[in-house]
């Protein structure tokens, strides 16, 4: 069972699935998710906010059983992405009486992915406010804080904002146990850097929003609510911000061992240098390669520069590199500044490669350093005048840029 009381008139009784180790088969969810959904009772209607994933209904039905509600009368829907709306006909066909409700874009797309007409969604304009019976739910559409059709609602009488996508995480708490702040800071990290980063600019706007509603609680569509908003509301503020710290991300895959040579070398004379720098294992064999590349977005969300550690593969990049290429393409981090080091055997093209690869990173592209086999001694001075380029361009940043 899985109900938490908000107030007297909201409830939390969506449903948790702590197993999930892939969030759409791609983003690596250690602590599992949960697929959130409310009820608010006014004194005249009650609404659900958010159908579950269809297959847990069964926790959802479970739980409003259990909380009493035998009766709805709005289903609203906040983004018909199927983990938010996937069990809405079956919550129909249990509660007939109940009117789908949502924004015009949210119409739009339930018959594309849900094959419900859109003429059975009753439609709700920006600002407007469906009246609950002394409460009432105000619609506030933000576009792109994930998909176009997200929205919000903003319950005015209790000071509680439903966040849709927004201030999310990937984070199934214990049964019956607070929520590990450290573990939901965490995770909300991961979370902006695969889900929001790629539309930070909307999300900025978004999050000034938030701050005039001024929330005493937001209830995100995943993971545990915000009963401090000022905390995920100070961490948004800095992602959006697109202030970088003067570090390095450095992805690498090696198959022979020349190019590892070379990141571990640049690595030292970075630190040498005082300048962090994180190296990501691509080729790990403990884990799947989707955990490293979600590792490697992670980190960027507020780094400098990445530095792409990669070998020739039949004159283009290892198969991980460009993996990890389409990656970071589709989730634009902040970056400042983006290279390419490694080995080849016989002839290359992995610089044209990768960087075909990366058409929507506007990072400076710095030069490429690829070494023939294993690294000489005037490669070590390569990688050496390497490193204290990459730390020239890094003091290069202005005030206003970094933090």
């Amino acid at each position: 069972m899985n109900i938490q009381k908000i107030s007297d008139r909201v409830l939390s009784l969506g449903a948790a699935d702590p197993d999930l180790q892939y969030f759409d088969k791609l983003m690596p969810t250690p602590y599992g998710t949960t697929y959130n959904s409310y009820i608010v009772r006014g004194k005249e209607k009650v609404a659900l906010l958010d159908p579950v994933q269809a297959n847990t209904v069964h926790q959802l039905l479970s739980n409003l059983a259990a909380a009493g509600i035998d009766h709805i009368d709005y289903i609203l829907i906040l983004h018909t992405e199927q983990d938010h709306s996937g069990s809405t006909e079956l919550l129909l066909h249990r509660f007939p009486e109940a009117k789908l409700v949502g924004s015009a874009k949210v119409a739009e797309f339930i018959e594309i992915h849900l094959n419900i007409p859109a003429s059975e969604v009753q439609i709700i304009a920006e600002n407007e406010t469906l009246d609950l019976g002394g409460l009432g739910l105000t619609c506030l559409p933000i576009p792109f804080a994930h998909w176009p059709d997200n929205t919000m609602y903003w319950l005015e009488e209790e000071k509680i904002l439903f966040s849709s996508d927004l201030y999310g995480s990937h984070y199934a708490a214990l049964p019956h146990k607070a929520a590990d702040e450290a573990i939901q800071m965490e995770t909300t990290r991961s979370y902006f850097a695969e889900i929001m980063m790629p539309t930070r600019k909307q999300v900025a706007r978004h999050v000034a929003k938030t701050r005039e509603l001024d929330p005493a609680v937001i209830c995100p569509a995943h993971g545990p609510m915000w009963f401090e908003p000022d905390k995920v509301l100070s961490l948004y503020e800095y992602f959006v911000s697109d202030k970088v710290q003067r570090r390095v991300v450095m992805p690498l895959v090696s198959m022979h061992d020349s190019t590892k040579i070379m990141a571990y070398y640049l690595a030292d004379k970075l630190e040498e240098l005082e300048v962090p720098v994180n190296i990501h294992h691509l080729d790990s064999p403990n884990h799947d390669l989707r955990i490293s590349m979600g590792e490697v977005v992670e980190d960027a969300v507020d780094a400098a520069c990445l530095i792409m550690a990669a070998p020739t593969v039949l004159t283009g990049p290892h198969p991980s590199a460009g993996a990890l290429a389409l990656m970071i393409n589709a989730f634009k981090p902040p970056l400042k500044y983006i290279g390419l080091i490694g080995s080849y055997g016989w002839g290359s093209q992995i610089e044209k490669r990768v960087y075909d690869l990366l058409p929507q990173i506007k990072a400076e592209k710095l030069e490429t350093l690829l070494v023939k086999g294993l690294p000489t001694e005037g490669d070590y001075k390569l990688l050496d005048d390497y490193a204290q380029m990459l730390k020239d361009k890094l003091m290069s940043l202005s005030a206003d840029e970094v933090f």
